[in-house]
């Protein structure tokens, strides 16, 4: 089977670690506000140095998304930006776009550097990936509306280096064609502002006739509790991950710049024994208890497998909101006295049962109790502030990058 790339999103410096300790191979980020997650934290050009040397150091790629349709305005403050990361001298792998004149400038900053053509783009057939190619594009991101019969298809003529996605939210929309969000709220999502109006609830409104009105408002419904007309379930291909891989894609990708560490480590493990056991033993790939119940302790809504394999039923009625059954607490960082030192995301007590997702891939998650936890300098507390360093005592031989959650 294909050599295969596995593709994390990354918000911050310690997801970025955590991708890379879990088992990506590379990592997509924002830098500025001209990326579609506009209002995550994305990263500054004057920190492209530091965390290229952190991908160096763990032998991945970083690539940086700049895939927003500018304004003129918005397009001469990212010219701006490009000469900023010019200047820093830190060069991304890659940089994914989704505007004619971003490639342009692409082009004129960093001539050498590989373009991604972004999923926003909405390339579908193979003129379109020939066109592409010929302004110097080299990866195209599939859009999700293409099913595997399409995918191996054009995957077939090897014209490019090809992308999907294999887990995360899905739009409604064809991916960034959406004008919801600019009508209702003045948000666009060309620029990475959309305010997912396809989450809401939706009423009925009564017709109005000579200026006065008719009738009365009408929740609308399909069962008895609530109704989200428009909102889509969340993308995940356990069970078919064979045949993407089989299609002949190059990367598969993990949506959510937007999610936390805890999601994004837990995922990244996941779909890294996932595709391991696949290449390993095609013939023999079986979706694991253990791999369904990482995912299930991650904020999402109930899963589907998309368009990939002609599946109906998208549609999430009863719930817009993403949850979950875990909560991360704490996150090993060093060890100091012969005891892991723990920077502690969220309080918990001594003694109390949690769970290991350990950054070991052969390992499974399990259960742990700390016996006793100290401040740095040795003194015994009997709850865990949030954001302190502690010390714990435990019989499990924990490493650095295991994470500890709750389980709700």
């Amino acid at each position: 089977m294909n050599k295969i790339q596995l593709l994390s999103p990354a918000g911050s410096f310690d997801i970025a670690e955590a991708a890379f300790q879990y088992g990506a191979d590379a990592i997509y980020v924002g830098v500025g506000q001209y990326n579609l997650r506009a209002h995550s934290p994305n990263f500054l050009p004057q920190d492209l140095p530091e965390l290229m040397n952190l991908a160096k150091n763990h032998g991945k790629l970083v690539y940086v998304a700049v895939n927003i349709m500018p304004d003129q305005n918005q397009f001469s403050k990212m010219e701006q930006m490009f000469a900023s990361i010019a200047e820093n001298k830190a060069i991304p792998d890659a940089f994914i776009i989704s505007d004619p004149g971003v490639l342009l400038l692409c082009k004129k900053y960093f001539p050498e550097t590989a373009l991604h053509l972004s999923t926003q783009t909405g390339t579908f057939n193979d003129y379109a990936i020939r066109f592409w190619k010929n302004q110097g594009v080299k990866r195209i991101i599939f859009p999700r509306e293409l099913s595997l019969k399409q995918i191996s298809e054009l995957c077939s003529l090897k014209i490019v280096e090809t992308e999907v996605f294999i887990h995360g939210a899905m739009c409604m929309s064809i991916s960034g064609r959406c004008l919801m969000g600019a009508y209702i709220a003045q948000r666009h999502p060309n620029l990475g502002d959309c305010n997912q109006p396809c989450r809401f609830k939706y009423r009925i409104s009564p017709s109005e006739t000579n200026c006065k009105k008719n009738g009365e408002w009408f929740d609308v419904e399909e069962c008895e509790n609530e109704s989200y007309i428009l909102n889509s379930r969340d993308l995940c291909t356990l069970d078919i991950l064979p045949e993407i891989i089989n299609s002949g894609v190059n990367s598969l990708k993990i949506e959510g710049r937007n999610k936390s560490i805890h999601y994004v480590a837990s995922v990244v493990k996941t779909y890294r024994a996932a595709i391991d056991s696949c290449l390993k033993n095609p013939s023999q790939y079986k979706v694991l208890q253990e791999w369904k119940t990482c995912l299930d302790r991650v904020e999402h809504r109930p899963y589907t497998t998309g368009f990939f394999c002609g599946e109906l039923l998208l549609q999430e009625v009863f719930t817009s909101k993403a949850s979950s059954n875990a909560r991360i607490v704490g996150v090993v960082k060093a060890f100091l006295d012969g005891l892991p030192v723990i920077d502690v995301k969220n309080s918990f007590s001594a003694n109390e049962m949690l769970e290991v997702l350990p950054v070991q891939s052969s390992l499974s998650s399990y259960k742990i109790e700390l016996s006793q936890i100290t401040d740095l300098n040795g003194n015994t507390i009997n709850i865990a502030p949030s954001n302190r360093l502690i010390k714990a005592c435990c019989k499990s031989n924990l490493r650095p990058g295991d994470m500890l959650r709750k389980v709700i």
